[in-house]
């Protein structure tokens, strides 16, 4: 009997040893996650987004490429939810003013006759403001000086609009070819994975 008892207290130990470690290893990840700074995460993967914006704005000869986010602005009394767009991310080249900051929180519904056929078309192309749709974009498109503005919605992996993308030419107007509507569209396709929160 005797015999028994050393090796099912040794088993025991070892079981209880096992545990032990695998808790301490998992209150020590969870610390680090607590210790781990939103901002800072935030910051690098913002600067990950910008930086291949940067890159598309380089290859294309671009002058300005933003990406309006769409966002709750609040809610109405009936209880309806207020939709709203906002500059969230923009690049310009040298010598062009930056409008991020007085393009926020702009009323979808006051955007409707570009956002509706955009929702289906998921791409549209003004190579002249002048053909664009009369709406607050297009009066915003003119104060901003843009000649030319091809835009692209973005979809999420549930197929739901959380944005689009928007490229401006200001210094002159520009007819882009379909080898670059087609690049843009490729990387398009990928920033849901850079707008979406990532845990």
């Amino acid at each position: 009997m005797s015999e028994l008892i050393v090796p099912v207290i040794t088993a025991i130990i070892g079981i209880f040893g096992t545990l032990l470690a695998l808790w301490y290893r998992n209150k020590l990840e969870k610390a680090k996650l607590d210790t781990e700074c939103p901002v800072g995460k935030c910051v690098m993967e913002d600067a990950e987004l910008l930086n291949k914006l940067e890159e598309i704005l380089k290859e294309i000869k671009s002058d300005r490429i933003s990406i309006y986010s769409f966002h709750n602005g609040g809610e109405y009394y009936s209880g309806k939810s207020m939709q709203k767009m906002s500059v969230s991310y923009e690049v310009v080249a040298r010598g062009i003013a930056r409008v991020q900051t007085e393009r926020q929180s702009i009323p979808v519904s006051a955007a409707i006759s570009t956002l509706k056929p955009m929702m289906v078309d998921k791409i549209m192309h003004f190579p002249s403001i002048k053909d664009y749709p009369e709406s607050i974009c297009k009066y915003n498109l003119i104060e901003d000086g843009v000649k030319s503005t091809y835009q692209w919605a973005i979809f999420d992996l549930h197929k739901r609009a959380i944005g689009m993308l928007r490229v401006d030419y200001i210094k002159k107007s520009k007819v882009l070819s379909d080898d670059i509507l087609n690049k843009i569209t490729l990387n398009v396709i990928k920033m849901p994975g850079y707008l979406s929160g990532k845990d």
